[in-house]
């Protein structure tokens, strides 16, 4: 036998409403939709940041730069601008 767990919650009278209706809709039990729904809903929930594996990351896109010749911010919409006006589109 699994372990299932009960929980007991209040929803507002048109939460139910809308969950009947539905459940009645896809034609499931009330439970059998709700349940369905709390298990999408924590699906989806994304997990927490890794706060030190994102500054690592960040550490080493900051070394990678490094490495890279300067840019030129102004020049390059320039030429970006020069390449779109050749090709009609501005």
């Amino acid at each position: 036998m699994s372990d299932v767990k009960t929980i007991t919650m209040e929803i507002s009278p048109e939460e139910w409403e809308r969950l009947q209706a539905e459940a009645d809709r896809l034609a499931v039990p009330i439970d059998t939709l709700a349940q369905r729904m709390l298990s999408n809903g924590i699906a989806q929930i994304q997990p927490p940041i890794d706060k030190e594996k994102a500054l690592r990351a960040l550490d080493g896109l900051r070394e990678l730069a490094k490495s890279l010749p300067p840019t030129d911010a102004v020049e390059l919409v320039r030429a970006g601008r020069e390449e779109l006006e050749q090709r009609g589109i501005f």
